[in-house]
């Protein structure tokens, strides 16, 4: 579950990237297509950051 965790973490942190790129060409289209996948996996992250984080109660 953890590289699945770190996975998920690089792929956010090139989109990142990707983002800033496409704000520097313009392409606006593009960016918010990217900006919506960024929030999926951003989703994800924090999914399994709550199963690998135990409750205490």
């Amino acid at each position: 579950m953890r590289s699945y965790l770190d996975e998920l973490i690089k792929r956010h942190r090139r989109l990142n990237r990707l983002i800033d790129n496409c704000k520097a060409a313009g392409r606006q289209q593009e960016m918010q297509q990217l900006k919506r996948i960024r929030l999926r996996i951003k989703d994800k992250i924090a999914a399994v950051k709550r199963e690998l984080v135990p409750v205490t109660t």
